[in-house]
């Protein structure tokens, strides 16, 4: 099987890679935008092939449409009803393609998140 973990930032990934690595070292590659990890272990007594990446920074930005902008303009009460648009936070660096190729073949998913509201919109 293989199991994709993804941390809150570079740092964490490096260090979780290094910690859990238990048969040896870690090897490191670079993905389409972030760094991954790799190494073999055990997940739920069966051998696995680990692959530890992270975030840099959010995936995603939302917001309102340029119309609902004009804050001096738009009744707050007209933003309930608002539709929302959701936009690549640093397209540049192609978070949502790198977390997709990386998944092709993982059998789990494990978040390395903080549990708080951050860690929900990195989620």
């Amino acid at each position: 099987i293989t199991v994709l973990m993804v941390a809150e930032k570079p740092s964490i990934a490096q260090s979780l890679a290094d910690a859990l690595a238990t048969r040896g070292k870690a090897t490191s590659r670079k993905g389409i935008s972030l760094s991954v990890h790799e190494y073999e272990g055990e997940f739920y007594g069966q051998k696995a092939w680990f692959k530890v990446t992270s975030c840099a920074g959010h995936v995603y930005n939302i917001d309102f449409p340029p119309e609902f902008n004009i804050w001096d303009r738009v009744d707050p009460l007209s933003l309930y009803g608002a539709k929302t648009v959701k936009t690549e936070s640093n397209p540049k660096l192609r978070m949502p393609k790198h977390f997709q190729e990386e998944a092709k073949g993982c059998s789990y998913l494990v978040l390395w998140l903080p549990f708080d509201r951050e860690g929900g919109k990195i989620c």
